[in-house]
């Protein structure tokens, strides 16, 4: 398969996973409870932390009715679907919602076309023990940390980019360039995989992606460390959320 042809997959599979009936576009809202039991908008019931990592349901209408929800255990309410979201042992309660109106109105992703150019060799130099201020689109700030960072050119121009571990396998980063707010949305991710023995590594533009929180504002994406905003436009990857009527 060439590189055009794994790009358009990449670009539909991203298609198909941000208009799903329960993906990223049906986030309705995320409750950060308390151990006081409390209404949450949409739901029956009151609602309330168990104190160990879980969220505890009662009086959902029928008579005694309590549930308690751990880690990746959902709970499907009519339409809605009820997650545990646990940030770094903050809990809150996410209810995804198809019948929200930003994911029933989506229509796709727009993006750039794919360009080999946008494939670009870095030298990733590791830096044990160091960590790097993340803060929140929402706020919230908390230390991670680095994997390493990525020395790069683009135009003549040298540039670093920050990478941590990815859950999954291989680094990824957060960077802010200066499409966004104009042509982008206001930063974006790139996957990079490992870097070979010698330190050689290939970031990949084509592959930057929107964030969650470009698909519903209740998410709390982490923004772009210091160092991983750049004046350069990044005319690459995709661009922003497109809904129709």
């Amino acid at each position: 398969m060439g590189f055009e042809e794994e790009w358009r997959d990449w670009r539909e599979s991203r298609e198909r996973y941000a208009g799903a009936e329960y993906g990223p576009a049906a986030l309705e809202s995320t409750n950060w409870l308390i151990t006081e039991p409390a209404a949450v908008d949409g739901v029956p019931g009151l609602w309330a932390l168990t104190g160990d990592g879980g969220i505890r349901g009662s009086d959902l209408g029928v008579a005694g009715s309590v549930v308690v929800l751990h880690g990746s255990e959902t709970l499907r309410i009519g339409r809605r679907e009820l997650r545990v979201f646990d940030r770094r042992g903050a809990v809150a309660l996410r209810v995804f919602n198809p019948r929200r109106p930003e994911r029933e109105h989506f229509s796709g992703i727009d993006a750039y076309p794919p360009r080999a150019g946008w494939r670009v060799r870095a030298r990733f130099e590791e830096t044990p023990g160091e960590t790097v201020t993340v803060t929140a689109v929402d706020g919230g700030r908390h230390e991670q940390e680095l994997a390493g960072r990525l020395r790069f050119e683009l135009d003549g121009i040298p540039l670093t980019l920050a990478a941590t571990r990815a859950p999954q396998g291989g680094l990824t980063a957060v960077f802010g360039d200066g499409t966004n707010g104009v042509e982008t949305y206001q930063f974006r991710f790139v996957p990079i995989d490992d870097p070979d023995a010698d330190g050689t590594a290939v970031i990949d533009f084509n592959r930057a992606s929107l964030p969650p929180c470009a698909f519903s504002d209740q998410y709390g994406c982490p923004q772009p460390p210091e160092g991983n905003r750049w004046s350069l436009p990044i005319r690459a990857g995709e661009r922003v959320v497109v809904f129709g009527r």
